[in-house]
């Protein structure tokens, strides 16, 4: 395929690493390095009057009726939001816009170059998977979320998702079209892709090594991977349970278990130290209890490092059975991670075959570039034949 130019197109800013964990800038990049001209069109900076207009709406809703009134599905901010892209667009050519997780951008653009829109999930999941964050949310929030979803859809020309979980939910919620639809398993948010001669030097620990890397405990399922920790070592495994970046409870204790607060991988001695902790941790721990995707698990596969997750959200579509780790039912409590980790663990040739097929799955499919590949035949076959 002829290299192509590209609409990025974003609210957030796409060339900063936190927006949206990582994803919008590394997919920027890799459709940079292997499809064609990327124009980033974000960020979009919300006027302060608006801004203040929608605190008000929220602090009023508040006070009268106890209910919360989202700012990010807001219609008056995604109005605001393509009007601005709608002129950064004006006059200029492009073959496609792509945009990531970009409802609030996509919902009132008018244009006809053709749309791919790319996200993990919908409003329509979310806002009842992610029940702490949507628990109190106004029907007007739930309303403008919706519809901003489904106009963004009507809009798009191909949709990818990151999940069949993400996918089927804009087919069954939003009516769009199953053969404009797609799954493309999302790559490894990392500036820096170890050798294949590394993944085995984590066999030179002598200690059962599990690794909970996340910024929040609860969501990510961190009292059962303490849970696991216990029920090891009450079992008279010698095992550690690592805790990088979040601090958990002051309950959650173990003379076995270290806490990372946070690192800084743009600092040097921080990332050195973040490698090390993928390079020698036996597994990654994430007993997750909601999760649209599970991105870390990419680069822990990086590493050859395993991951044991829950079957939830569109975890299962990244972690395959025996491949690159396990998933677990929702329901199984700590000691079933536990259980499944020391008996992988204890069977050497069957723990160095899962090491060796978590590398080669992040080779595969877990990595931005062979994203791309996918995303330049979905191109080719329904945008440029014009299907």
């Amino acid at each position: 395929m002829e290299r192509i130019k590209i609409a990025y197109v974003s609210v957030n800013d796409p060339l900063d690493k936190r927006s949206w964990s990582g994803i919008t800038y590394y997919l920027g990049k890799a459709l940079e390095r292997n499809i064609g001209e990327v124009d980033y069109l974000g960020p979009v900076k919300v006027p302060r009057i608006i801004d203040l207009s929608l605190r008000a709406l929220a602090k009023g809703m508040r006070i009268l009726t106890g209910k919360e009134y989202s700012y990010k599905y807001s219609w008056l901010r995604a109005r605001y939001s393509s009007y601005v892209l709608n002129k950064r667009l004006s006059g200029k050519k492009y073959d496609c816009i792509v945009a990531p997780a970009s409802s609030d951008g996509v919902a009132f653009l008018k244009t006809d170059i053709p749309i791919v829109y790319m996200a993990d999930t919908t409003y329509a999941l979310i806002s009842g998977y992610y029940s702490w964050e949507f628990k109190n949310v106004s029907r007007i929030s739930l309303r403008e979320g919706n519809m901003l979803e489904r106009r963004s859809l009507e809009k798009t020309a191909v949709a990818i998702y990151a999940s069949n979980w993400a996918a089927n939910s804009a087919i069954k919620d939003y009516g769009f079209p199953k053969e404009n639809t797609f799954v493309v398993i999302m790559g490894a948010n990392t500036d820096h892709i170890p050798g294949r001669e590394v993944i085995m030097q984590k066999k030179e620990n002598p200690v059962l090594t599990m690794l909970f890397l996340a910024v929040d405990w609860d969501r990510k399922g961190g009292p059962l991977a303490f849970e696991a920790l216990q029920h090891l070592t009450a079992k008279g495994v010698k095992a550690k349970l690592i805790v990088c970046g979040c601090i958990p409870p002051a309950e959650f204790s173990h003379p076995d278990m270290e806490v990372i607060p946070f690192l800084n991988k743009n600092l040097k001695e921080d990332h050195d130290k973040f490698v090390h902790l993928l390079k020698t941790s036996h597994f990654l721990i994430l007993p997750t209890r909601a999760d649209c995707s599970l991105l870390v698990a990419c680069e822990s596969n990086a590493y050859g490092m395993p991951a044991i997750a829950t079957a939830t959200g569109g975890v299962p579509d990244v972690v395959l059975n025996g491949i690159n780790g396990y998933t677990l039912p929702y329901e199984a409590k700590g000691a079933a991670y536990g259980d499944l980790i020391a008996e992988i663990y204890e069977d050497k040739e069957r723990y160095e075959k899962l090491i060796e097929s978590s590398r080669t799955r992040f080779e595969n499919v877990l990595n931005w570039d062979k994203w791309t590949e996918q995303f330049e035949e979905i191109y080719t076959n329904n945008i440029a034949k014009g299907a």
